[in-house]
């Protein structure tokens, strides 16, 4: 998995140290779960970040550890994730005092299509507990500039690690929130100056983990967490791929965060392609 192009810090990585102490808490620890007090002008509520916990559960933890093996006649399954009705993005949120920083709004960033495909959707096979390796790569990077958090979507395996980067001259107060768990993953504190921080709190078991903004209501990213590498998020244009696939009946389900999640069903035969249409419907 490559992650975005970012802007070069210079060293990216001479500043962890130092922001350690201002970093990380899993739920449980301080006033709000994340060992930060939220601040008297915030202007998301912590109820209503906190309102992520109760939502529905995405990506269930599976029943069974998923273990590699090799896999005799490996095929795939290819596809494209398509709208079956126009979405158009949400309106701009005002940035207010942040305008500065952020410009006079924030355009919505939920929306990525390119002709009649749908990017920025997550794609995964359910109930595969066999088959080819984890990646070995496990970092991702997600940068917050000029307000807005990139990559939107992202796909990773349990134990990946996460480098929080932050370019913005405020403070950010960053929640990672996945519905059925009591609290937090882990909250990321972002001051004025540019920071690395890296945390493996978010991807320590599967589900659909939402980062929000203690302080602002526009910061929204999403990562999708899962404990086998059966999964791939969409292009702009809506295609995926995911291949070494087990040859056998699987449910293939695709979720977006304008559509929620939809199955089907999809048989994969040894050394074969499954060709699939996923067509989503706007909620």
């Amino acid at each position: 998995m490559t992650a975005a192009p970012l802007r070069t810090i210079a060293p990216r990585f001479a500043c962890t140290l130092a922001t350690l102490s201002v970093l990380i808490a899993a739920a449980g620890c301080g006033s709000d779960g994340s060992g930060f007090s939220l601040s008297k002008k915030s202007r998301t509520a912590a109820g209503a970040v906190e309102a992520e916990l109760t939502g529905p559960v995405v990506i269930a933890p599976a029943k069974g550890s998923y273990t590699a093996a090799s896999v005799a006649g490996a095929g795939s399954v290819t596809g494209t994730v398509s709208l079956s009705s126009p979405l158009a993005p949400a309106e701009p949120v005002s940035a207010g005092r942040d305008s500065l920083v952020c410009g006079s709004t924030i355009p919505d960033s939920s929306v990525q299509q390119k002709g009649t495909g749908l990017g920025n959707v997550v794609v995964w096979l359910d109930g595969v507990r066999s088959g080819k390796p984890l990646p070995v790569e496990k970092r991702l990077e997600l940068e917050s500039d000029r307000c807005v958090l990139t990559p939107r979507v992202q796909a990773a395996v349990t134990g990946s690690a996460v480098n929080v980067i932050g370019h913005d001259d405020f403070r950010q107060h960053l929640r990672f929130l996945s519905a059925g768990d009591s609290g937090a993953r882990a909250s990321v504190l972002l001051g004025k100056d540019e920071q690395v921080i890296p945390t493996e709190l978010p991807a320590r078991s599967p589900g659909l983990v939402i980062v929000r903004d203690a302080d602002h209501p526009w910061p929204r990213a999403f990562l999708a967490v899962f404990d086998h590498p059966y999964f791939a998020v969409t292009k702009p244009d809506g295609s995926f791929v995911i291949d070494g696939v087990p040859p056998g009946k699987y449910t293939l389900i695709a979720w977006h965060e304008r559509t929620g999640r939809t199955e089907q069903s999809v048989t994969v035969g040894a050394n074969a392609a499954a060709k699939v249409q996923v067509s989503l419907s706007a909620k």
